[in-house]
């Protein structure tokens, strides 16, 4: 008789190293969370990780059946994703309640210099009702926009550059979540009221009473931790201005596809001001930390493609 064939999971370098760095923050999370004993919608983030792990199930699939590489990277990268931003964004949360001082005010008075002034920003959104409009759904765009360059990058055989936005996407949001742990802000919402007739005419994303939420939270702590519930904290540096520039990026081999993201995230970063309740200073900030990220990220890929060597399953597929 011939030994049981060992069905081994099929895991690519650069997938190896997220869902490393995904495990561990998730363990950190959960010791956080018994040990603060901070209420957790178990049944909402049980549904995030079965539809993750249904994905990295049907990924493996593919991959080690040879049917498909490309189906196989995709949903196996799309499953990394899913767990690698939950357990990511529990953790952002867990930083709270926050001791040290923000450092909005500072913020504020750089802005000055540039005669910035967040309530007049959203006030020109109020008064130019479809650029408002388009640049709030710009703003919104920015996960679906990554979910279908996965698909995209996945199906095309792009690999390489699929690992390379796995890879930027934690590297930067890792940085940003650290950053944002010893200097804390939440953005200009946090401190001014806008006009009630101007928060009725521009309905920003993050507007007033969504800046005392924040207020709050810093001062409380979470009270509930939910997939459901989840709000971007972060202020300085702009991850919504980070990710606009990652996905032209990753996107700008993919012929019919980048001129569209070029001009989505272009709207992004007005959107970001207007409906994400950013600084000006944000912004800048938000695409520097993007060029360290990917001068990093692309170090990383090549290190592992030659430690690891390129997945030769894809090559053959490819015919490379």
């Amino acid at each position: 008789m011939r030994p049981a064939k060992v069905w081994q999971l099929d895991i690519w370098p650069a997938e190896k190293a997220v869902i490393s760095i995904a495990l561990v923050v998730g363990a950190v999370d959960l010791v956080q969370i018994a040990y603060r004993g901070i209420e957790v919608d178990w049944s909402g983030y049980g549904l995030v990780f079965g539809v993750a792990l249904v994905a990295f199930a049907a990924g493996q699939l593919y991959r080690r059946s040879g049917r498909s590489a490309r189906l196989g990277a995709a949903l196996t990268c799309t499953s990394i994703m899913i767990l690698f931003t939950a357990s990511m964004s529990v953790f952002n949360y867990l930083l709270m309640p926050i001791e040290r001082p923000m450092i909005d005010e500072l913020l504020v008075r750089i802005d000055a210099l540039f005669g910035y002034h967040w309530p007049d920003m959203v006030a020109f959104g109020a008064e130019h009702p479809i650029f408002n409009a388009v640049t709030r759904y710009a703003y919104m765009s920015t996960m679906p926009q990554l979910a279908l360059l996965v698909v995209v990058l996945g199906l095309s055989g792009q690999v390489r550059a699929l690992h390379v936005l796995l890879v930027c996407l934690a590297i930067t949001a890792t940085m940003v979540v650290a950053f944002w742990g010893v200097f804390p802000s939440h953005g200009p919402s946090a401190l001014f009221t806008l006009p009630e007739d101007v928060q009725r005419a521009a309905d920003p994303v993050v507007g007033t009473s969504y800046g005392r939420e924040l207020v709050r939270m810093a001062q409380e702590g979470p009270s509930l931790l939910s997939p459901s519930e989840v709000k971007g904290l972060i202020g300085f540096p702009s991850y919504h201005a980070a990710l606009a520039c990652l996905a032209v990026y990753c996107a700008r081999t993919i012929r019919w596809l980048f001129p569209v993201y070029i001009v989505v995230n272009l709207l992004i970063l007005p959107g970001t001001l207007i409906h994400g309740g950013h600084h000006f200073v944000d912004v800048p900030a938000g695409i520097a930390l993007f060029l360290i990220g990917v001068w990093l990220t692309e170090k990383a890929v090549d290190y592992q493609y030659k430690a690891g060597g390129q997945p030769a399953v894809l090559a053959q597929e490819l015919g490379r």
